[in-house]
């Protein structure tokens, strides 16, 4: 089920969607996958989009958080922190990275790659067994391959998805050039509203704990011991306390739920801060 669906009954219509990149980005194919038809509004970058769904721009806008090769985006984690919005659902999509060349480019011409830091992270055996390509950042997977176009140069290449090629003009010198063909990349969708329905299963908070010994997994343990399944847990460094961190955290389950209520009215008396980012479903 599509998410517009599960949030307003919507099966009709065009949803502002805000996301980072440019067309057929791995941002939109997430888009494409959480919702019927969405109307797809691109930003530079990350914090952009958390902006657009702020200020009332758009309603929804979709993230990526983690990668099962690369880890957590990071910086997503903290603008969660920074902005007072809401996970409204959670969608997986696989990742096929591919090297994207001009149509008349050949092979000892190509010098430079572009394409997105966690793409490059993920392609770095590629690179090590292709030491004459040197890796260079870019804003986005979709947006290096734009670039690449745009340039007319032969030596440049991107990676990004197959449809980048048909998107832009370029051919697929290399498929599937990621470090392991399982690839999958997480993206939030995130909202205003705190919405909760019967189809939310999994919920993310963010904490900051006491210092004391045990502290940690006194906290965990009102979840345990209720039989909820803990499925993330991600320290992050607070920037103005030195060596002080909070925690991220997901958890199975449902807000409505009489173990979840129970693990969660404990929690207040081991903490020293929660924030409640969300019950949403996994789309």
């Amino acid at each position: 089920m599509k998410l517009d669906c599960i949030l307003c009954g919507n099966e009709e219509g065009s949803l502002p969607v805000a996301c980072q990149g440019v067309d057929c980005s791995y941002a939109s194919i997430a888009c494409n996958q959480a919702f019927i038809q969405p109307h797809i509004h691109f930003y530079p970058n990350f914090e952009d989009v958390f902006l657009a769904v702020a200020n009332g721009d758009c309603p929804y806008g979709v993230i990526p958080i983690e990668n099962t090769l690369a880890g957590s985006v990071t910086e997503n984690y903290d603008l969660m922190l920074e902005h007072n919005l809401s996970i409204v659902g959670s969608v997986t999509i696989p990742v096929d990275h591919c090297l994207l060349t001009l149509p008349d480019a050949e092979p000892e011409q190509l010098q430079t790659v572009l394409s997105h830091p966690q793409a490059l992270h993920q392609c770095s055996d590629f690179f090590k067994a292709n030491r004459q390509l040197n890796a260079r950042e870019f804003s986005n997977t979709a947006a290096a391959a734009q670039f690449v176009a745009e340039q007319k140069d032969p030596s440049l290449a991107a990676i990004g998805s197959f449809a980048c090629a048909e998107k832009y003009g370029l051919v697929i010198h290399a498929q599937g050039i990621q470090n392991r063909k399982k690839n999958f990349t997480r993206f939030l969708v995130i909202s205003r509203e705190n919405i909760c329905t019967p189809e939310c299963t999994r919920m993310s908070m963010v904490f900051r704990l006491s210092h004391r010994p045990g502290s940690l997994i006194h906290a965990l343990n009102h979840f345990a011991q209720r039989n909820i399944n803990l499925l993330k847990l991600e320290s992050r460094p607070i920037p103005d306390s030195p060596f002080e961190f909070v925690f991220y955290c997901d958890f199975s389950g449902n807000y409505e739920d009489d173990n979840v209520q129970a693990a969660m009215g404990r929690l207040p008396m081991d903490l020293i801060s929660l924030k409640f980012l969300g019950n949403y479903p996994e789309l």
